[in-house]
């Protein structure tokens, strides 16, 4: 499965990459309902392609498309570019992320996100632990000497979160979820808030299924707001807020 999220991955990197026109031109709107950029549709399409040139038995859950019924085995949950608008101003954080499951975030299997930018790929296993580059990472210790938090600020997040954001010694953002969990997945980032006021801007499940799975292979927890270990279903429509920890001891530090 490794090979095969790869693979697919490089196709939506290549799309990218090749683009021509406006990225930014809004070419139509996504199963949510909300605007679908150039940039977007050119990813999702090269991974479709790429499923139907491989003969991959694969449903597909995309952010663009929504639910592709291809008489799968399993469900392909598939982000073509996570952090659009990263790609649009110029900020270099932004990626693809994939993951197979069936059903729920529970149930996820494997996942992928490649930085379609530093070209950093994370993967992650069901049972057999996460990656970078082919090496094992590892979620960290919690230290209250040396506090990092990624938490989502600004005039769209809930007042808590900058209450969140005070208790850290150094506060970061990538605006890009899959690659703010895989922050906390290789213990670059003690902990993941996204607390959104706004439900239409509340994570969805093509946003965090490889990610949660790359945390929880690292060590690590991806919880909701009160606490337990997060779970979805794998549609469309869910949204969801969280907290990623690399130690349960930050989440007791966030509380």
């Amino acid at each position: 499965m490794k090979d095969v999220l790869i693979d697919l991955a490089k196709a939506a990197q290549h799309a990218v990459d090749a683009l021509q026109g406006d990225p930014a031109e809004v070419v139509g709107r996504g199963a949510d309902g909300a605007p679908s950029t150039r940039i977007d549709r050119a990813a999702e399409a090269a991974v479709l392609r790429r499923l139907d040139e491989k003969g991959i038995r694969l449903d597909v859950l995309s952010e663009e498309a929504g639910f592709v019924d291809r008489h799968g085995d399993g469900l392909l949950v598939l982000d073509p570019v996570d952090g659009t608008h990263n790609a649009l101003r110029g900020v270099p954080a932004y990626s693809v992320s994939l993951a197979v499951g069936h059903a729920r975030l529970a149930d996820v299997e494997a996942g992928l996100v490649l930085d379609l930018v530093s070209g950093a790929a994370y993967f992650a296993e069901k049972g057999r632990g996460a990656e970078l580059n082919g090496r094992p990472i590892h979620a960290r210790r919690f230290d209250p000497k040396d506090v990092l938090f990624s938490v989502y600020l600004g005039t769209n997040a809930e007042a808590d979160a900058a209450a969140v954001a005070a208790k850290a010694r150094r506060v970061r953002n990538l605006g890009a979820a899959s690659l703010d969990l895989c922050l906390v997945a290789r213990g670059a980032a003690d902990a993941y808030y996204m607390h959104s006021r706004e439900e239409r801007l509340k994570l969805r499940a093509c946003d965090i299924a490889a990610g949660t799975l790359i945390v929880r292979e690292a060590g690590g927890e991806v919880l909701d707001l009160q606490g337990n270990d997060l779970d979805i279903p794998l549609t469309a429509d869910a949204h969801t807020d969280l907290v990623a920890v690399g130690d349960r001891a930050a989440w007791e530090a966030i509380r």
